[in-house]
């Protein structure tokens, strides 16, 4: 392995992360920024309860790009390219426009970014484990674990798939409270689902399983 890949793959966690890093606080300052503003929040109807549960569904979503990020890469050594140094503005700019989109005038379009923000997340995850699986270093996690498959993203895309349709459908047609708040619930689930996800698969990685055993006692000290 020749100097330069070793330098990449030793300081690309601290590159990305201190990028990523900034432009969240970018993004958490947008979202603070948004709930100080709005009087509406605070008025006694349903209207509110939907833009809250909006709110929150968008603050765990910018939790988890962070923990997508942290997670992979101070778990994995790979070679990156560079685009996935240009993929965290991306991401914050889709992040953006979800803090912009929180209105209720304009919940179809809020439906359709966070559909385009998780199918990213979701990908940029994948490709970033397909590299690492390459690497000699992270053999120890990926030996007893099979490369995934179309079939293991079904329910994601299904989930997807479903968040976008609504999300057209919200922008061309009056959608009433209770239908908006079942949405925002069932996506609400999603994004607490791949929390879930993330944390076994973290907690995997850092089990005695991986881990090299201690060596063995020596019986001859007694």
């Amino acid at each position: 392995m020749n100097d330069i890949s070793t330098r990449v793959r030793s300081t690309v966690p601290a590159v990305v992360l201190t990028l990523l890093g900034i432009i969240q606080a970018l993004v958490l300052e947008q979202l603070w920024t948004h709930v100080l503003n709005n009087d509406g929040l605070y008025a006694l109807n349903w209207q509110p309860l939907t833009t809250w549960t909006q709110i929150f569904t968008t603050l765990i979503a910018i939790i988890l790009v962070w923990l997508v990020y942290a997670v992979n890469v101070t778990r994995f050594r790979w070679l990156p390219t560079v685009y996935e140094f240009i993929l965290p503005f991306w991401v914050g700019f889709i992040q953006l426009l979800v803090i912009q989109a929180l209105a209720p005038t304009a919940i179809g379009f809020w439906f359709i970014l966070m559909g385009a923000l998780f199918g990213t997340m979701i990908w940029i995850a994948q490709t970033t484990l397909r590299k690492a699986r390459l690497d000699g270093g992270n053999a120890s996690f990926f030996a007893t674990i099979s490369p995934a498959t179309w079939s293991d993203f079904l329910p994601a895309v299904a989930i997807i798939g479903l968040i976008l349709i609504f999300g057209l459908y919200a922008a061309n047609f009056k959608t009433g409270h209770l239908i908006n708040l079942s949405m925002l619930l069932i996506l609400l689930s999603f994004a607490c689902l791949h929390f879930r996800i993330l944390t076994i698969g973290w907690q995997r990685s850092l089990s005695a399983h991986d881990n090299p055993s201690p060596p063995p006692p020596d019986h001859n000290c007694l």
